[in-house]
């Protein structure tokens, strides 16, 4: 499933942002950290209407608008359906430290789960990352609760 990537010289646009970003996490994000943090498991929620099951977890299912109160145990193994290799460095908020180029960032699909967790992949280069790819999350030793205690997802064979 690996594609020929032909090197284009990049378009850069510089452009100065002033964002204010405030986002509230809710009683399903609140379980789903402290779980992670708790038993290194990755949750999510299924709708009992379709039967998806949501990664990230959310109150209500988007397809059916039912209130999603079941949850079950994900991945941590899953595929990247979409991705993209990311070349410009900024400072990591979960580390403080410029993150290393080139990065990878992708939607995993997590075994068992319906929708996909956007994260970082540890793959950063453009000709090694591909739609398919089967990625294991790497959890962080101490956790603290929050989305950072994924670190990456890493490739792996199967």
């Amino acid at each position: 499933m690996r594609r020929e990537v032909q090197q284009e010289e990049l378009l850069r646009v510089p452009v100065h942002m002033k964002l204010h970003y405030r986002f509230p996490a809710g009683a399903h994000y609140e379980r789903f950290f402290k779980e992670m943090k708790e038993t290194g498991r990755i949750m999510g929620v299924r709708c009992p209407e379709c039967r998806r099951v949501l990664v990230p977890p959310r109150p209500v299912c988007g397809e059916c608008f039912a209130r999603t109160e079941e949850w079950v145990q994900v991945g941590p193994k899953g595929t990247v359906v979409a991705y993209t290799s990311i070349c410009f460095s900024f400072i990591d908020l979960t580390t403080g430290k410029p993150r290393p180029i080139p990065y990878g960032a992708g939607l995993i699909q997590l075994d068992g789960a319906y929708s996909a967790i956007n994260h970082i992949l540890e793959e950063g280069d453009p000709g090694k990352l591909y739609i398919g790819m089967r990625v294991e999350a790497v959890l962080k030793e101490k956790r603290e609760g929050n989305i950072g205690d994924i670190l990456y997802f890493k490739g792996i064979e199967e």
